[in-house]
Parts: structure tokens; C-alpha cells; sequence
């Protein structure tokens, strides 16, 4: 994920969340490294499908 402006006050506001986001990219790099593609690939999707209910809030938020 890149990190924009937008980052730290989505953070301040579902840090649950955002937390969750960087949790299921640090196990998919850690089963990348010990090899097990199969549930790097599965911690990914989680990481984005994660992502995408973070972004959702977030744009819930900001509609009128």
C-alpha cells in the first residue's frame, strides 16, 4: 500500500482496522519467506479485502 495524506487520519479513525491491514501483510511476507505461497496468496486477499471494507468506511464517512 502506498502511504498518501490520507493515511494517518483513516489510521486515527478505525485503527482497528488499519492494524488489521498491516497484520495480514506481515503474514503474508512471513509465509512468503518460509515458503508457503498458498497462504501468503490467502494473507494478501485478507490484507485486501480488509483494505477495501477500510476504504469503504472511509468513504461512508465523508458522504453527506
Amino acid at each position: 500500500m502506498s502511504r498518501d495524506a490520507a493515511v494517518p487520519r483513516v489510521r486515527a479513525r478505525f485503527p482497528l482496522l488499519a492494524s488489521a491491514v498491516e497484520r495480514h501483510l506481515d503474514w503474508a511476507r512471513d509465509f512468503a519467506i518460509a515458503g508457503d505461497v498458498d497462504s501468503a496468496i490467502d494473507a494478501i486477499r485478507d490484507a485486501h479485502a480488509t483494505s477495501a471494507e477500510l476504504r469503504t468506511r472511509a468513504a461512508s464517512d465523508r458522504a453527506p
